[in-house]
């Protein structure tokens, strides 16, 4: 009953913070693959949901920075590695990113993770998990509006770096998760030139709504995730909190005179508070639907990589092979 208590109390939090404004999420991307995501220790017939082959395509419908409307499809593949002395999986994420909003409207691919996470077994009534892996940048964060001039990162597809990625998680029974992850940037190629620089002529495109953010010189995150789980076979439901801790201010080039400056506020702690709802279907389970939302309560003052998520609502569904070697489904 205790459990049941704790997951109404976050939902009532969560209905309560929905009408807060805040510019949050600050993601750059590690709370959403191997120990570090929302559920990574679901159960399904007493095994592992891990241990299952699965393909899950995913839309993220998003409000980011200054209004703009954001688009995300993935496909993510979980590929199981077994053996006699240990078990583990991998998770490639590849995203196609689009943007709408008051300067352009862009696509194209996103930045792509690979981690594989393994699995310490063995443990009475609880589930550990430590990940590592890359979060690969795409491109050079550079897109412009179609008129030559550059624009903000919101609209950029890529980060223009690629990440280290490291976290674990700790899982009691079926019932709490609590999860930590470090990413980092170790190669740095961005581009972006979007710069306010005409704000008589054109107060559209340049104005400071959009944070400068020249050739961004991004710095590590921290993240902390706690979360409840109450669930079946058949459904369930998660809810809980993701810290992000953003470790110094970023760094942005100055145009005219080539300097290296702080963005001051770029330093400090967002956090979100998340919830995800899944139903499986089928024979034995092999097809699941689930819905997670998210928004912030708590937002650093600046967010320059163009992160910034004033909520989030990603419907998905997931198909796992070699199901059927399981038994059926109680309904």
């Amino acid at each position: 009953m205790r459990y049941i208590s704790s997951l109404c109390l976050f939902a009532v939090v969560s209905c309560m913070a929905f009408s807060a404004y805040a510019q949050g999420e600050s993601d750059p991307g590690f709370t959403t693959t191997g120990a570090m995501r929302t559920g990574s220790a679901l159960f399904i017939q007493d095994e592992l949901e891990n241990f299952r082959p699965s393909l899950t395509l995913s839309q993220t419908f998003a409000k980011g920075d200054q209004d703009t409307r954001l688009y995300i499809s993935k496909a993510q593949a979980r590929i199981p590695l077994s053996g006699s002395f240990s078990s583990g999986y991998f998770d490639i994420s590849l995203p196609v990113y689009a943007a709408t909003g008051t300067l352009s409207r862009t696509w194209g691919l996103g930045d792509i993770t690979a981690t594989y996470s393994h699995m310490f077994l063995g443990v009475e009534d609880w589930t550990i998990q430590g990940t590592a892996g890359l979060k690969l940048g795409m491109g050079t964060a550079n897109v412009t509006d179609g008129q030559t001039r550059p624009l903000p990162m919101v609209y950029q597809p890529s980060s223009g770096t690629t990440d280290v990625i490291a976290g674990g998680s700790v899982t009691w029974k079926k019932y709490i998760t609590a999860a930590v992850g470090f990413q980092m940037p170790f190669y740095r190629y961005n581009e972006n030139d979007y710069f306010a620089a005409y704000k008589i002529n054109d107060t559209v495109y340049s104005n400071d709504d959009y944070q400068i953010a020249r050739k961004l010189y991004r710095q590590g995150d921290v993240m902390l995730r706690l979360e409840g789980h109450l669930y079946a076979d058949r459904g369930g439901i998660t809810a809980g909190a993701v810290g992000i801790y953003h470790l110094k201010d970023d760094l942005y080039e100055d145009r005219n005179t080539g300097l290296w400056y702080e963005i001051p506020g770029s330093q400090g702690l967002t956090v979100n508070l998340t919830g995800n709802a899944f139903y499986r279907f089928g024979r034995y389970g092999e097809y699941k639907l689930d819905f997670t939302a998210a928004f912030p309560v708590v937002s650093r003052d600046v967010i320059p990589d163009g992160s910034v998520r004033q909520w989030i609502m990603m419907p998905g569904f997931t198909y796992f092979f070699k199901s059927k070697f399981q038994g059926n489904l109680m309904f």
